[in-house]
């Protein structure tokens, strides 16, 4: 049968009191049966030093036993704690390690509770997610223009089906610094792109229009914040106007 601590601590005081108890009777059989005062004597003497020694051992046992187990018990639930402090809700905790401390067993099966529901909530958060991250994409797949996401550092994050046809060798592994166009246009539109994340500026019907193009490309661009201001990205749209001959 599993017991708490209070139990135990309540186990170990009340075989403190049998000793004392005992020492108490064993002194008056003791006495009931002397025949000589010195003999007597000795012999409480006696009893008094071995029960003594006894309680003194017990004691000594009691005032590290406790603690020991209370300290072991407190510093396994701070560590599963602190671990789920640390985003870490994948914990594989085994209550049968508890099962000799009930009071620290409850603790440990109301974390383990808690963990499962906080699981069941982040998956139906990933779905949702998830489908909030496919209804913007096949949003963004049904606009005409070309969209493009990108970092700061000019790493492609994200592009539309339009913009893959129109640049196959362009995909999110690409980095806007590192493409080159032979096409001043494209050329030209990447690099007012580029210039606008560098810079952290937004780009307002940017026109690009070449000599001897017959195509005019028209950009639009927001830049991405963290929550401290600093930008972090961008989304920008091209549109190409005019057909090439």
């Amino acid at each position: 049968m599993r017991s708490s601590m209070k139990r135990r601590y309540h186990l170990m005081l009340g075989i403190l009191f049998s000793m004392i108890v005992a020492q108490f009777l064993v002194v008056l059989f003791t006495i009931s049966q002397a025949n000589d005062l010195y003999a007597l004597a000795s012999d409480i003497q006696s009893i008094m030093i071995v029960f003594l020694f006894m309680i003194f051992v017990y004691l000594v046992i009691i005032f590290n036993y406790l603690p020991y187990r209370l300290s072991r018990a407190v510093q396994r639930v701070e560590d599963l704690i602190d671990e789920i402090s640390n985003g870490n809700y994948q914990l594989d905790i085994d209550a049968a390690g508890f099962e000799n401390d009930r009071d620290f067993q409850t603790l440990v099966m109301s974390l383990m509770r808690m963990l499962d529901i906080i699981s069941r909530f982040d998956a139906v958060k990933a779905d949702k997610i998830y489908e909030h991250h496919q209804r913007i994409n096949q949003l963004i797949n049904l606009l005409p223009q070309m969209v493009m996401i990108a970092t700061v550092n000019g790493d492609i994050v994200y592009i539309n089906d339009v913009f893959r046809n129109s640049f196959p060798n362009i995909d999110e592994t690409s980095n806007l610094n590192e493409v080159i166009f032979k096409d001043d246009l494209n050329a030209r539109v990447f690099d007012i792109i580029a210039e606008s994340l560098r810079y952290g500026n937004n780009l307002y019907d940017e026109t690009v229009e070449p000599e001897g193009s017959p195509q005019t490309a028209l950009i639009k661009g927001s830049i991405i914040r963290n929550r401290k201001g600093i930008a972090s990205g961008g989304v920008f749209t091209v549109e190409l106007i005019g057909n090439k001959e």
